[in-house]
């Protein structure tokens, strides 16, 4: 979930900057912070921020006015756990004409009266890539409990680079704080993303605060101050989308700049004028019109099916099988569908605007949709933001219907999306009618069954099958395990989790994906046996071995992805000479909401163990209020799962 502060839309002159009062004087630390030894609000915290601030300006230079951002961080380091926070990477950008800039770097080091002074030759640059560097240095004298301060200033000439202030980070902090002052000629849209609240929110016009050489008169401006206190540290766990979307961070996105000469630019456009844009453009738009070029190559072999669906899903199996992916993701550059047909390899946008014009040339309705993978973040819906978006699908509509389609992986079924793409939602660019958001909604069938007959020997051993039936994303990602390894590898893998033997093993429909995936093995088994007792866990090749949900409190959502569920049946013949001592207690436990259900059944009838287990998530998404009752669903399964039946010798 995310929230946004109103942005305003008005227009100011230009501005100088009135100083605002510093919560802080560099090289100064109060007892207070010395005496701080635990953070009382997340006592596993290795280190907290004291204080934070940053404060961007618009500042004039010899030849352009660049943004100015001075920053500041006083950080208690309470163990050695810590100590990879005292080293500080800032990256700076740069172009082929001009580059970010960092300069004025001050540090300092206290342990108690001791400080100690960065060294200006401990200050080093590391460069990343073709655009991107790091300044990079480590704080001196690093021991327990050292109070480490540092503050810089990063002049950048690139007005879109005005991305804004991070207020949540991987340690707790007691206060940031972020000032702004923006020259009215800069219009900059606004969100607040996170689930932190804002203790400090102000916005108002200083007067005359800025004036350029060379131009008459003063300008006003627009100050901002935002702050937030007690901010908890971000920790990462299972089954998120990209950390970016939970982040508690305020974005600035440039909107229009008003130009001296007294002409606008607008850079924050209208849907409908990105629809026009992309509607001619030449990795987008131009590509589309690639329908005759395909229809001309689809083989009459695949054009042969039933009804509509059926013919679909014969185009869909088409281009799949004539490309194949290399691993490259572009959108709004180096796509060019016709060289990409020819080669029969693509990037991904290549390979699925084929789809759509090869379903468009035998006269579906199939249009273009953008979307955000789920580790790159989540668009918003307030205004188009291009960058948001990072990947290409096809939108097929038949009958009423629709359906999301990606070509890139040979063994993704029709109508299903690859687990990263399931990221909400997506926008489908309709050139002529106008584009729309649409919901990425996946299928709930995704099952596993699982059916397991044992009977146990004289010896104490365990003979038997197991058959599992696959359905959905569980199917789609048990193919692939299948395929990525030999199967004695697999078999092997197997074998070492459970401490058994297969006999015998065989699949079906490994190829087909299409319809379920079936396995089916024959094994042998050695039991617990200790003179006259013999302990049996039933659960085989299904034990959930740690719960992944494993913090105090969770403040971003769960995301699984997609629903799905479990369900194993065991039938154990005990063998003569036992009698059966004791099994475990039944249990059911349901999630609030329709969130889920976890049932556990055991009987016994004479030498015969029938015993029935299922779990089900729901749903796909949690918000963060679900996460306790998530949090002992797993502790129940994996209680439950530890439980023994036990046997007595007669």
């Amino acid at each position: 979930m995310k929230y946004f502060i109103p942005f305003f839309l008005f227009y100011i002159s230009f501005s100088g900057f009135a100083q605002t009062k510093e919560e802080y004087t560099f090289g100064k630390i109060s007892q207070k912070d010395y005496d701080l030894t635990i953070y009382e609000r997340d006592s596993t915290a290795n280190a907290v921020y004291l204080y934070e601030k940053g404060k961007t300006t618009f500042i004039q230079t010899s030849n352009s006015i660049v943004i100015s951002t001075k920053y500041y961080a006083k950080i208690k380091i309470f163990n050695k756990e810590a100590f990879d926070v005292a080293t500080i990477e800032i990256p700076i950008y740069n172009n082929n004409s001009t580059s970010e800039k960092v300069k004025d770097i001050k540090a300092i080091t206290h342990n108690g009266m001791q400080k100690m002074h960065l060294s200006q030759n401990d200050i080093f640059t590391d460069k990343i890539s073709d655009n991107w560097s790091n300044v990079k240095f480590t704080m001196p004298n690093l021991k327990e409990n050292s109070i480490i301060e540092y503050e810089y200033i990063l002049e950048s000439p690139f007005k879109f680079n005005f991305t804004g202030w991070d207020f949540q980070t991987n340690i707790p902090k007691i206060k940031s704080e972020f000032y702004a002052l923006i020259p009215g000629n800069y219009i900059y849209n606004r969100r607040l993303m996170g689930f932190q609240k804002l203790s400090k929110n102000e916005s108002k016009i200083k007067k005359r605060c800025f004036s350029i050489s060379g131009i008459a008169g003063e300008a006003d401006c627009e100050e901002l101050i935002y702050a937030m206190e007690n901010i908890p540290a971000f920790i990462e766990e299972d089954y998120m989308t990209s950390k970016s979307n939970y982040l508690s961070s305020l974005k600035f996105e440039l909107s229009e700049f008003r130009g001296f000469d007294g002409i606008n630019h607008k850079y924050t456009e209208t849907w409908k004028s990105v629809d026009k844009e992309f509607k001619s453009d030449k990795n987008i738009g131009r590509q589309l019109r690639k329908v005759d070029y395909l229809e001309k190559r689809i083989p009459e072999a695949f054009l042969n099916g039933t009804n509509d669906l059926d013919k679909a899903k014969e185009i869909y199996a088409f281009i799949k099988a004539h490309f194949t992916w290399n691993n490259k993701i572009k959108l709004f550059k180096d796509v060019k569908v016709k060289d990409a047909f020819n080669n029969k390899m693509g990037n991904s946008t290549e390979i699925n605007i084929a789809l759509i014009n090869a379903l468009n040339a035998v006269g579906f309705d199939a249009e273009i949709a953008l979307l955000s993978r789920r580790d790159y973040g989540l668009p918003t819906k307030l205004y188009p933001v291009m960058t948001d978006f990072n990947y290409a699908i096809a939108k097929l509509n038949i009958d009423g219907k629709s359906y999301l389609l990606d070509a890139t992986h040979k063994t993704m079924p029709f109508g299903m999306l690859p687990f990263d793409l399931l990221n909400s939602y997506a926008r489908v660019m309709n050139f002529s009618k106008g584009s729309y958001w649409v919901d990425i909604t996946p299928d709930k069938n995704n099952r596993v069954l699982m059916t397991v007959d044992l009977e146990i020997g004289k010896n104490g051993n365990f003979n038997g099958s197991i058959k599992k039936l696959y359905s959905g994303y569980r199917a789609f990602n048990k193919r692939n395990e299948i395929n990525d390894a030999s199967e004695d590898d697999y078999l092997e893998e197997i074998e070492n989790d459970d401490k058994i033997i297969v006999n015998a093993y065989n699949n079906f429909n490994l190829d087909g994906e299409e319809n379920n995936l079936k396995e089916e093995f024959d094994i042998t088994m050695e039991s617990n046996l200790n003179e006259n007792l013999m302990l049996i866990n039933p659960f085989i090749l299904s034990k959930i071995s740690k719960n992944p949900f494993q913090l105090k409190e969770r403040t971003y959502p769960i995301d699984f992805g997609y629903a799905h569920s479990f369900l194993y049946t065991l039938k154990l013949k005990t063998p003569e000479g036992y009698s059966i001592k004791s099994i475990p207690e039944n249990i059911a436990f349901k999630l609030p909401n329709n969130g889920g259900s976890f049932m556990f059944n055991i009987q016994q009838k004479e030498n015969v163990i029938i015993m029935m287990y299922k779990f089900v998530i729901g749903k796909s998404y949690f918000i963060p209020e679900e996460y306790p009752y998530l949090k002992e669903f797993y502790a129940q399964i994996i209680k439950t799962q530890n439980s023994l039946i036990t046997l007595e010798k007669i």
